[in-house]
This record gives structure tokens, sequence and C-alpha cells, in this order.
């Protein structure tokens, strides 16, 4: 019995073989040019131009391999000494202008930047699905960069899990009138690795681009 797909209820189909063009390389070049010099017609053999054109494309084939496999083995050189570059920042505490907040053990720091004095700050923190789960109110502060911590408590005073958190931030002057502001987040290197060959800083399963970072400690 055949089912409407096409295949039988009985048994599996063997997957049919693939057929159609496929790159020549460097051995099938080869087998090639010895075959035609085996069945070649002694009496009409193949001319001594012809012979050395194929010759030389062989040879130009085999030197394209070899600079493909020098370039392989470069790029793999430089994959890692980029990986060993970055290996000293593991442990280390970077500075990023996102809006997370990294808890671990004890309080929480974060940070944030004004364009200009603000009345009162606004900090939400949210959890991974994104609801909020404390809020924070800053008052009085001048522009520049500020720097803010949370005690890793939601809104009922319970201790929530170590993690990275991120939060949304408003700013407003004395007026009421929206002020700028960029959340700041502190965060502590746990690893590096390479992703599509670029050297990433790890921050849990969090990927930091080097270039991101605008403080180091």
């Amino acid at each position: 019995m055949i089912d409407p797909a096409g295949l039988s209820t009985t048994g599996t189909t063997a997957a049919p073989e693939r057929t159609g063009p496929r790159s020549l390389g460097q051995d099938d070049f080869l087998k090639l040019l010895v075959t035609q010099l085996k069945n070649q017609d002694p009496l009409n053999p193949t001319d001594n131009t012809e012979f050395v054109s194929q010759l030389a494309q062989f040879s130009q084939l085999e030197q394209s391999a070899k600079q493909a496999q020098l370039l392989q083995q470069s790029l793999d050189a430089q994959t890692a000494s980029l990986q060993f570059t970055l290996l000293p920042m593991i442990g280390r505490t970077v500075t990023i202008g996102h809006p997370l907040v990294q808890l671990g053990e004890g309080p929480a720091p974060f940070g944030y930047s004004l364009e200009k004095n603000a009345a009162k700050v606004l900090v939400s923190i949210q959890n991974a699905e994104g609801q909020v789960i404390r809020n924070l109110e800053y008052r009085d502060r001048l522009a520049g960069p500020q720097a803010a911590e949370w005690d890793g408590k939601n809104q009922d005073g319970v201790q929530m899990p170590k993690g990275l958190y991120r939060y949304v931030i408003s700013a407003a002057d004395g007026e009421g009138k929206s002020v700028n502001v960029e959340g700041r987040a502190s965060l502590t290197v746990s690893g590096v690795r390479m992703e599509q060959g670029q050297a990433k800083l790890l921050v849990g399963d969090l990927s930091i681009d080097p270039s991101e970072i605008v403080e180091l400690r």
C-alpha cells in the first residue's frame, strides 16, 4: 500500500543517488591526465603543446590548493591569537553602554549617564520574561555618569536568583520634561569565544564585542 506522500508503508525508500556536476579536484585532474596518456592513439599522440598546457593547468591547480591551505592555516593562527589576547580579560569587570545588571553575591552595581541634570530618575528592573520585579527611584541627579546599585530583591523583599537582568530607565527635569539617559552595565567577564571569526567576551550566555567596552576595571 502506498500512502498519499508516495512512500511505502512497509519499508523505507532508498534515497536517490545524487547526480549532477561537481567541481574537479587535484586528484581528479591528475587521474584524467594519466587516463588520457594511457589511451592515446600511438599513431596520433597528444600534441606536445596541448600536453604542456594541461601540465600547466595541473601545476596551477596544485599551487592554488597549497595557497588555500596556507591561507586557512594563517586564519586559524590569527583566530587563536585573538582568543589568546582576550584571555587576560577573564575575571575583569567591564562597563558597556547597555541597560543590564549582573546579580551575584551581594548588591549588584550598575550605572547610567544623564545628558543634563534630572530631578527624578526611575529604573524598572525586569526578569527574563520582561516582567518588572523591582522599581528604583533616584532624586536630584547631576548630568554625566552616575553609579547605582540593586540589592537583588524584588518588590516583596524576596532575594532573586543570580544572573543577568535588564532594566528600563527614564529621567525628567524639575519641570517634568524628559531627560536623555543611557543605561550602563558593569559586568564580570567569564570567558572568551569566537563568533563568525570575531573574538567575543562572555558574561554568562551574553556575548560582548570588545569595542563596546567604555571602562575596564
